[in-house]
């Protein structure tokens, strides 16, 4: 890992705030470790897709202070390292440090948080699920409301500050669910905003490319042999504009989702059938007018820290069968140091 002295200084500064303020304001100190190993190999050979293997690990560890009863700052650092290390594959440490609002239905957080535990169940066409390796926090603001019900997120991503060389880029989405009996309605959102560069003498355009899905569902969860099941099927809608160029496009869809699970086993389907989408930070099998997502999965450890999820997947789209073999392990603990 090459020594960067913009990343360690910040996380330097936020473990000397940490423990050189405890005994001022409070006793409750705790600290979380997750810890992510994966192995990702994706035989794609359709286009838009970019065959690869991920594989490495990342560890990250983070202190939480807590301020007052609903208040708490936090610290700490993603380590990530993919196996083969080289000149173009180096050790990439990422700072941990927000601030987080919990109360009994809310929850806000500001800063530089853990995508984890957030936005895990997020659709593939919203956001492509490559970011838990390269990108595994959310860096700008997170808001939550959940109650027995209903339950609605918000959040902005910042992904890059305008400079003379950078455009300025963000993310911001919407996700949320509203449960009667074993029905459900839910919908996610997303719209990425890429901007121009400070610099005039380039010739660039603004991009704005936007999804939203709408789906009615069902659980139907122990009412039989299986242990979950689940269907949902509804619309989605992309938006795709290259401001100057051409206007805004629009590309309806129908999407559908079963899930089964069986002790150990499980399988998810997730079909569309529409208009091919320019989605630059979504799954890009979707940037096809039909594709079927087929997994296959099995999850040999499972304890209340520990969880082993092995997965076949098959992609099915016009004129191609591309196949994906992953095997994702998480340990995750928290132990309180100071009461």
């Amino acid at each position: 890992m090459i020594f960067d002295k913009k990343i360690f200084y910040p996380i330097l500064l936020i473990c000397t705030f940490i423990f050189s303020t405890q005994g001022a304001y409070s006793q409750k100190i705790d600290l979380t470790v997750d810890f992510l190993g994966y192995v990702d190999n994706r035989e794609f050979s359709a286009p838009y897709t970019i065959p690869k293997t991920f594989f490495g690990t990342t560890i990250s560890p983070q202190f939480g202070f807590q301020l007052e009863e609903n208040h708490k700052l936090l610290g700490g650092i993603h380590f990530n390292q993919e196996f083969g290390i080289n000149r173009e594959n180096k050790s990439r440490v990422r700072p941990i440090a927000y601030y987080a609002y919990s109360a009994k239905n809310i929850q806000f957080a500001l800063g530089f948080m853990p995508r984890q535990g957030r936005l895990n169940d997020i659709s593939r066409m919203v956001l492509a699920d490559t970011l838990q390796y390269d990108r595994p926090n959310i860096e700008g603001m997170y808001f939550n409301y959940k109650n027995d019900r209903f339950e609605q997120t918000v959040f902005i991503d910042w992904l890059s500050k305008q400079g003379n060389k950078n455009r300025e880029q963000f993310v911001a989405g919407i996700k949320g669910k509203f449960r009667f009996g074993r029905m459900y309605l839910a919908h996610e959102g997303m719209l990425y905003h890429n901007a121009l560069t400070s610099n005039d003498s380039i010739d660039e355009h603004i991009q704005d490319n936007a999804v939203l899905l709408g789906k009615l569902g069902v659980d139907l969860s122990r009412l039989g042999w299986l242990d979950s099941v689940s269907l949902d099927a509804g619309a989605s809608i992309g938006f795709d504009r290259f401001r100057s160029v051409y206007e805004m496009r629009k590309s309806p869809g129908f999407i559908a989702n079963l899930h089964l699970g069986y002790r150990n086993f499980f399988i998810d389907n997730n079909l569309y059938i529409g208009k091919a989408m320019n989605l630059p930070i979504g799954d890009s099998f979707y940037h096809r007018n039909r594709y079927n997502r087929l997994d296959l999965g099995w999850v040999p450890l499972k304890t209340k820290r520990l969880e082993g999820r092995l997965m076949a997947t098959f992609h099915f789209s016009p004129g191609f069968i591309d196949n994906q073999q992953s095997f994702i392990i998480r340990y995750s603990f928290g132990k309180k140091l100071l009461n």
